[in-house]
């Protein structure tokens, strides 16, 4: 015999729910959505994920693509990191930090990280161009 039951957060109003595969979701099942962004000028950071309100972001993919403008002697060090809203070129919290070659890629699935609430997701480079491809959804 079961009892209806909901788990509410009431800080957050939000309730967890049973999913595919039986599991416990605390937050939205959704979709990934992705983001694209190039980091084309050396050390200048880019926005690639913006903030959405009291939301956070869940990465849980994310794909680097270096193209032929990067040095064929020197990697392009790549750093994808997370940010307030308001000072995005301030890192808060490093995600990823890591060498890309001249027409390397490097692609990372499976992952499930979240971002502070109200934080943006940024990128820089040490040679252009690198090619961000980011997937992930808010709750």
């Amino acid at each position: 015999m079961s009892t209806p039951t909901n788990i509410t957060d009431p800080s957050t109003g939000k309730q967890a729910k049973v999913v595919l595969g039986d599991a416990l979701a605390v937050g939205p099942a959704s979709a990934s959505e992705s983001f694209n962004a190039t980091l084309g000028v050396d050390d200048v950071a880019v926005e690639i994920v913006p903030a959405r309100g009291k939301q956070s972001f869940c990465l849980t993919a994310l794909v680097l693509t270096g193209n032929k403008a990067i040095d064929p002697n020197i990697d392009a060090v790549v750093d994808i990191f997370e940010a307030k809203h308001t000072d995005p070129t301030v890192a808060t919290k490093t995600i990823i930090q890591v060498p890309v070659s001249r027409s390397g890629n490097i692609t990372l699935t499976g992952i499930l990280l979240e971002s502070e609430v109200g934080h943006v997701i940024m990128g820089k480079t040490s040679d252009d161009d690198v090619l961000v491809t980011l997937l992930g959804f808010y709750v």
